[in-house]
């Protein structure tokens, strides 16, 4: 754990910023510093487990899946798909027509052989757009219009057009178009798929940890985070200010799902990221739940969103900030802290803590001040092991003082 520790930023480098969406907008959720070590892919396994082939397919062929329902092009792991714009769209459609090599498509198969676009999702989007517009809308639960050709470089006399007004030799060119598909097949342990989403997800609008979870890691995990997230007292307790666009306020209940899990005192190994922690619990711990576990854990979760207001105030989830400071975004960290802390609390000791609000914001205040290493937990590297059971060693201090004061 020392060494780690030594990695730690000075508090100079903190910036008290919200993340935005991908239109400009806060998500609702405090940047985190990022660490080399947490990303999802330092987890080593079997090469002979990796089972991806590479074929191509015509566009003809691959917009056939799409229109037999065989291409999904609105996974449950991605929330916006068809994200690009006219004039970028119709960039990659000039390329086409130049037979400009398009770069290659990473594809998920399923066990019935249909397809779910892991890499590339806005190069189908576009192209189906263009080729075949209703079978976009059906997809994607869309209702664009034609997409007719803008700002074209070299081919501007086509300017304006939509598919249908081109020439003959021009659409069979469209359609005869071969792309490159790396197929991950279904046989592909998920955790290997997890590494490998996580390893080609690197440019453009790379999916995000979450999102990759959610496509990989199949079970009835995925409908009881996603009604918890869903929940009126989560969007109370957070104050509407968690977007999702990107699936964080999936990985927010999640994080307090696998954490709460594991019983009070008991700790996580130091060392362990974040994505190990959650995937074992979507994979193995609470693959085998029954339905009186997964309730009994959503009401836990509605007790601790429903206190959490009440005890912390304004300062629920978010860093210790005096009168006169900025009040910071929601702190991941804090949310999965606070809510396992609350949750493990008696109905008697939440009434008494609602009461005792303003000590509890004091002595939370009193303890981010003293405790460097405290701090650091809500800084970098929040989601290892060492960084969650000291945040939940110090709560549990924090509300312990004041239930016994």
């Amino acid at each position: 754990m020392s060494e780690t520790k030594q990695q730690i930023p000075t508090e100079a480098t903190e910036m008290p910023l919200e993340e935005l969406t991908s239109e400009g907008r806060g998500n609702g959720l405090e940047v985190e510093t990022s660490s080399n070590d947490d990303s999802g892919i330092v987890m080593p396994f079997d090469p002979k487990d990796i089972d991806v082939i590479t074929q191509g397919r015509t566009v003809d062929l691959l917009l056939t899946r799409l229109v037999e329902g065989e291409l999904n092009l609105s996974p449950d792991f991605q929330r916006r798909s068809n994200l690009w714009g006219v004039t970028t769209k119709s960039a990659l459609i000039e390329s086409m027509l130049l037979r400009i090599p398009i770069p290659s498509l990473y594809i998920a198969e399923d066990t019935d052989g249909n397809y779910t676009v892991v890499d590339g999702l806005q190069r189908v989007c576009a192209i189906a757009h263009f080729v075949n517009v209703a079978a976009l809308n059906k997809a994607v639960g869309a209702k664009l219009d034609p997409l007719r050709l803008k700002d074209l470089v070299s081919l501007d006399e086509y300017d304006d057009k939509s598919f249908e007004e081109l020439p003959r030799a021009l659409k069979r060119r469209i359609n005869e178009t071969e792309l490159t598909l790396h197929i991950i097949r279904a046989g592909t342990p998920a955790a290997v798929k997890f590494n490998i989403f996580a390893r080609i997800n690197r440019g453009g609008l790379p999916l995000t940890a979450q999102e990759i979870r959610n496509a990989v890691y199949r079970g009835e995990w995925r409908k009881r985070i996603h009604d918890m997230a869903e929940s009126p007292v989560f969007n109370d307790a957070t104050e509407g200010k968690i977007k999702g666009e990107r699936m964080e306020d999936l990985e927010l209940v999640l994080r307090f799902a696998a954490l709460y899990s594991l019983g009070k005192g008991t700790t996580r190994p130091p060392d362990q990221i974040l994505d190990d922690f959650l995937n074992d619990f979507v994979d193995e711990r609470s693959s085998l739940w029954h339905a009186s576990q997964w309730e009994q854990l959503q009401h836990a979760f509605e007790k601790a969103m429903i206190y959490a207001p009440k005890i912390f105030g304004k300062m629920a989830f978010r860093k210790y900030s005096a009168s006169n400071e900025y009040r910071r975004p929601i702190n991941r960290g804090l949310f999965e802290t606070e809510a396992v802390t609350l949750a493990h609390c008696s109905e008697k000791d939440l009434v008494k803590l609602s009461t005792c609000s303003q000590k509890v914001i004091e002595r939370f205040g009193a303890y981010f001040k003293d405790d460097k290493t405290f701090r650091d937990s809500l800084l970098y590297a929040t989601g290892k092991g060492w960084a969650s059971n000291k945040r939940l060693e110090g709560m549990e201090k924090i509300i312990a003082e004041v239930i016994n004061d």
